[in-house]
């Protein structure tokens, strides 16, 4: 049964806080949120691409597309690697879709009414300096091709 604002309803107030008890989630709010759950990211993913000897620079991009699963999006030396990091790894890609789903909100919110080609992807760059989110026009390879 839908709720009769942000304020009544539980998940929002567990992941955005006061505000959503106030009834209504800003765009700050958001921001914040979305932002945490990216730095919550890239040190998940440095934990892990250190058990691997993966090193940064250079940086390592991931994307995620309706069409196809999270994938390897740059050259990188350690490119196999990498690639047998994401397959089957089913916390990074959660933990991926937690900041994906934050961006998208924020992306809603900050465009209202506009629609988005589905040729853009969510991708997250994670760099020596830290790491970056971002829409762009990517096209999936087909599914079973790297």
């Amino acid at each position: 049964m839908p709720t009769s604002h942000a304020g009544d309803n539980p998940g929002l107030q567990r992941i955005f806080g006061p505000a959503a008890e106030k009834g209504g989630v800003t765009l700050t709010a958001i921001r914040r949120r979305a932002q945490r759950q990216l730095s919550k990211f890239d040190q998940f993913a440095r934990e892990q691409l250190e058990q691997r000897d993966v090193t940064l620079p250079p940086g390592i991009g991931l994307v995620s597309c309706p069409s196809c699963s999270l994938t390897l999006d740059c050259d990188h030396p350690q490119t196999e690697v990498l690639r047998q990091w994401i397959d089957g790894n089913v916390r990074l890609a959660k933990n991926f879709k937690e900041v994906e789903v934050l961006f998208e909100m924020l992306r809603a919110a900050e465009t209202p009414g506009q629609t988005f080609p589905s040729t853009s992807c969510f991708h997250i760059g994670l760099t020596s300096a830290g790491p970056v989110a971002y829409f762009q026009e990517h096209i999936c390879p087909p599914q079973g091709s790297a």
